[in-house]
């Protein structure tokens, strides 16, 4: 299973998570706390799952918020959800 996305799409994530997050210019890398960042709220990450799900074509669900801790979760979870689809589409 693929856990990483291609250059491309892990520079468009990282830019929405800045833009849901209101981050202009942070640092972000995979081990970055997505609760801990400045003023992150459950209805920013609420925001922020639904603009990934629109953004890479996934289907997350309400039950991914519990499940992001970091950047790297969030990008698993679009991993996952690929990896979902395509086996049902197979």
């Amino acid at each position: 299973m693929d856990t990483r996305l291609p250059p491309p799409e892990r520079a468009q994530l990282y830019a929405l998570i800045r833009e849901k997050l209101e981050l202009s210019g942070a640092e972000l890398d995979d081990t970055t706390a997505v609760r801990e960042l400045p003023g992150v709220d459950s209805v920013k990450l609420l925001s922020l799952v639904g603009a990934v799900e629109l953004g890479f074509q996934v289907n997350l669900g309400f039950e991914a918020i519990p499940l992001v801790r970091t950047v790297h979760d969030i990008e698993q979870l679009v991993c996952d959800s690929r990896e979902q689809y395509a086996t049902r589409a197979s």
